[in-house]
């Protein structure tokens, strides 16, 4: 099947760009069009391969993502980020798997958790409620508490998944208009829309859709950071976690039309279980930054998601699971 890519970019990612459109230039199946999606008041690149076009939108991680892609006029889309890089035939192995597994996504995987130390793998754990899970038909699960799980025994180059990585990946491009992604805009009132992953992939398959990852397409993620570096460096990073971390599990895995009540108490009880263990856990953070900002921060977030949930604001928000 023909496909089309299309990059959302600032412009800054300078050397790792340069990199990404030489990788496409190389694929052994072409796309139809290379359309990049720059933020208004950047400048183009200079950088040029001699087909790629170039459209401005605005600004926001979300808002460069979650577009009509009018376009394009292709069957499949792959949605990158400016700072991949593939080889020569990861689009042909990526259309392959798709086409072979009758799926209406599927993303590389370009986070390896399962290949990381049993150090890193305890602290993830510990920190964040991520564990590995030995599962022969999922990569990727999203629990009821709004962590996930990953696979750590990888045997096989395709898997199913309930989310994935979001630096690249390749859509049905009905099937992405079909999700009304557009609800999930929400996301850019943290400035940098932590949880992005999550949310648009979670949707594709808690409605329905078959999402799957793929192992060994040869994507690298070359990690430019141009959008994160300053989330980052700033330490109300906490609040922004803490706050988007609920109003991420309360659309995703709680306010759930159809759910079942016992499942609706289930989920709160294992998110109020979260919410306490990380306050431990930023009580060390806080300790070891030597900074009590790390707490109020963590706890402001905690409280002001609660305050958005119950807004009329927020209840105007189509529900994460689609009409049929």
């Amino acid at each position: 099947m023909n496909y089309s890519i299309a990059i959302r970019t600032l412009g800054t990612s300078g050397e790792k760009f340069v990199r990404e459109l030489e990788s496409i230039k190389r694929q052994t199946i072409q796309p139809d069009k290379v359309v990049i999606y720059i933020a208004e008041g950047y400048k183009r690149p200079e950088y040029t391969i001699g087909k790629e076009e170039y459209v401005w939108v605005k600004k926001g991680m979300m808002n460069q993502r979650v577009l009509r892609y009018d376009e394009i006029d292709s069957p499949l889309i792959m949605l990158l980020d400016d700072d991949v890089e593939l080889a020569d035939d990861s689009a042909q192995k990526l259309i392959q798997a798709l086409e072979e597994n009758q799926l209406d996504c599927i993303a590389p995987v370009t986070f390896r958790n399962y290949k990381i130390s049993i150090a890193k793998k305890v602290y993830i754990a510990v920190t964040n409620l991520v564990f590995p899970h030995w599962s022969e038909k999922w990569a990727v699960k999203i629990h009821s508490n709004g962590s996930f799980s990953y696979n750590n025994r990888v045997k096989r180059d395709v898997y199913l998944s309930q989310s994935a990585s979001g630096p690249a990946s390749l859509w049905r491009k009905s099937v992405f208009h079909d999700l009304r992604l557009d609800d999930e805009l929400w996301l850019e009132r943290f400035g940098f829309p932590f949880g992005e992953d999550v949310v648009m992939f979670n949707k594709l398959y808690k409605n329905g859709f078959k999402l799957g990852m793929h192992y060994h397409c040869g994507v690298r993620h070359l990690d430019g950071k141009s959008s994160s570096r300053a989330f980052q460096q700033n330490p109300k990073k906490f609040y922004t976690r803490s706050m988007a971390s609920l109003m991420i599990w309360h659309r995703t895995c709680y306010n759930l039309t159809g759910l079942p009540f016992y499942k609706k108490m289930w989920a709160a009880v294992n998110f109020t279980f979260k919410v306490i263990w990380l306050f431990l856990v930023h009580i060390g953070a806080a300790v070891y930054l030597r900074t009590p900002k790390v707490l109020w921060y963590y706890s402001k977030g905690i409280y002001d998601g609660l305050k958005v949930i119950c807004s009329s604001e927020y209840r105007q928000i189509s529900n994460y699971i689609l009409e049929k």
